[in-house]
């Protein structure tokens, strides 16, 4: 039924009319495509921009395949550390659970909240796991969202190393995001207290010297932030990352002081994070 679907709207006019309705959802208007007011619809209209130019668009597919990604990065930044690449498979039922270690995270790379966090593979229930795999890779994230991009890329599952502070507690890394005008890192999202596959979360936004920006983020966090040990280098990457893009957001962790990649990300949904007064403002500052 979703294939079929998917393949009813597949041209890239209905993904404009499917983005469209989901932005009207947000904020109660529609885009103007031909002057975006806010980052929300400028981070569209760079994407159906890419969509008239086949290179581009195969790059934004690239880019936000979350293994194709890697070969990326490491052309880019050599020497940046990304999550250790256990397996890549095209179906649930290929998966050799028996080669993964006792601790890993498992995805797949062309959606958007497909992660499965495995902190005891003895405590794993494979069926369930194998089911939840096969129905997110068989989901046309990229067609229904709007998001033409996603749909370009080989549905894949893979499994990547567990990342997990030196001395953490069991949670998932603090994460740091970076937006990225025409290859310019401009300010950074801080989430804390991400759950898996959660995107409603205390956050603060900061500028590139770590200041707080006031009146920026919907929930700001209500304590003092420290710094990343490796900010200098997620800021040098993220610059080096984002050459050649209109608008990239690029994402990292720190894990024992050291920048570890996460995703590059080119349409997030920024209205879930970001006061409408923050979003035009950047408009204003970094775009035009």
């Amino acid at each position: 039924m979703l294939r079929a679907i998917a393949a009813a709207v597949s041209s890239t006019g209905m993904a404009r009319k499917i983005i469209n309705l989901r932005h009207r959802r947000w904020t109660g208007r529609g885009i103007n495509w031909s002057n975006p007011a806010t980052l929300q619809e400028y981070v569209f209209t760079t994407l159906f921009d890419a969509a008239s130019d086949t290179a581009r668009l195969r790059l934004y597919a690239d880019l936000a395949d979350k293994v194709k990604v890697r070969e990326y990065a490491a052309s880019r930044c050599p020497g940046l550390r990304m999550p250790e690449l256990l397996g890549c498979w095209e179906s649930a039922q290929d998966i050799d659970w028996e080669s993964l270690p006792q601790k890993f995270a498992m995805k797949t790379n062309n959606g958007c909240g497909t992660n499965l966090i495995v902190r005891d593979k003895n405590t794993l229930d494979l069926r369930e796991a194998t089911k939840k795999l096969s129905r997110w890779i068989k989901f046309p994230y990229g067609t229904l969202s709007g998001q033409i991009h996603y749909s370009r890329i080989r549905p894949m599952i893979f499994a990547e190393a567990l990342l997990e502070p030196r001395d953490g507690k069991g949670e998932l890394p603090l994460d740091y995001k970076f937006f990225c005008f025409n290859g310019e890192p401009r300010f950074i999202l801080f989430y804390e207290g991400r759950t898996v596959n959660g995107h409603i979360t205390p956050n603060m936004a900061f500028n590139l010297e770590w200041e707080p920006i006031p009146g920026a983020v919907l929930r700001p966090i209500g304590h003092d932030i420290e710094a990343p040990a490796s900010l200098r280098q997620m800021t040098d990457c993220a610059r080096a990352l984002s050459q050649g893009l209109p608008f990239a957001r690029v994402d990292f962790y720190d894990i024992d002081g050291e920048a570890v990649l996460g995703e590059i990300t080119l349409t997030p949904d920024v209205t879930a994070n970001f006061t409408e007064e923050f979003l035009r403002k950047v408009m204003a500052e970094y775009v035009r």
